[in-house]
């Protein structure tokens, strides 16, 4: 090995002691959060001669810093473990709620195995807020969720009303449309009945006129004239035949009486003339 090298060596090894004996000295707190600068400033009070090189002060503070953060980490988990024990029995114990304080739930959990191993009133202090935030988180949360369940159940229940609307208006339609149909059906019948009566009406009384004006024309004087002169114009045409029958016996009777007439008047100048001389003698 190089000389140099130990030389080195053994410097940081020397530097370290006296690092380490003033961290003690100094009682300066070691956290993760603790930076290199503040470490320096702090440590260099002490130390003045002889003095120590930036180098291996730096390499004492990284392997301090690294065994802190190891120990941080296990205090942290050793916390959560104890801090997640202490929260269970908190769960457990049902008897908090959203307004509890921890001065009056303080009695009731310290004599528990679960407080007495934290060690640390600020922890379980810390542990029972969170605890209550929790409580009213569900608190809110299952709120909610009762909000969100009677709104769904007003939901469904609209919607079932607005399905048994919407039925009954169909039904109520239908029947209406029934009666519609019903009522038109009715009403052409009604008015086919009215129709056929009122035709029937209209006859009756064009009937009725029509009787009328026969009655009144067979009862009017003209009527009754037209009736004689219709009687008289057949009878005429039967006289007339009878009249010229008639009349051609009554010329054959007369032809004969004429000729009887003039046969007679004969006679009588013949028996004049025969008698004449007697006549005159008379005389």
């Amino acid at each position: 090995m190089p000389i140099f090298l130990c030389i080195c060596i053994l410097q940081y090894h020397e530097e370290k002691s006296r690092i380490k004996d003033a961290v003690k000295l100094t009682k300066i707190t070691l956290s993760s959060t603790l930076t290199f600068e503040d470490f320096k400033s702090v440590l260099l009070k002490d130390i003045s001669t002889p003095p120590i090189s930036d180098f291996n002060l730096k390499l004492v503070f990284d392997e301090l810093l690294e065994r802190v953060k190891e120990k941080e980490e296990k205090e942290a988990k050793k916390r959560k473990r104890l801090a997640d024990d202490f929260f269970h029995l908190l769960h457990s114990t049902k008897d908090f709620t959203v307004s509890s304080k921890w001065e009056d739930c303080r009695p009731l959990v310290e004599d528990s195995q679960e407080f007495r191993s934290i060690g640390d009133e600020s922890l379980c202090k810390e542990v029972f807020e969170e605890y209550i935030a929790q409580l009213k988180e569900e608190a809110k949360e299952n709120e909610r969720k009762r909000k969100e369940e009677r709104a769904k159940k007003e939901k469904d229940r609209e919607e079932r009303e607005r399905r048994k609307g919407k039925q009954r208006k169909e039904k109520e339609g239908g029947r209406e449309r029934g009666k519609d149909e019903a009522h038109k059906k009715d009403k052409a019948d009604s008015d086919s009945m009215e129709l056929t009566e009122i035709q029937t009406s209209k006859e009756n009384k064009r009937s009725e006129d029509d009787n009328r004006k026969q009655r009144k024309k067979r009862q009017s004087p003209v009527y009754e004239m037209d009736k004689e002169k219709t009687k008289k114009s057949h009878g005429h045409g039967s006289d007339s035949k009878k009249s010229r029958r008639h009349a051609s016996g009554h010329e054959s009777d007369e032809g004969r009486h004429k000729r009887h007439k003039r046969d007679h008047r004969r006679e009588g100048d013949l028996e004049d003339g025969e008698f004449g001389d007697d006549h005159v003698d008379r005389c």
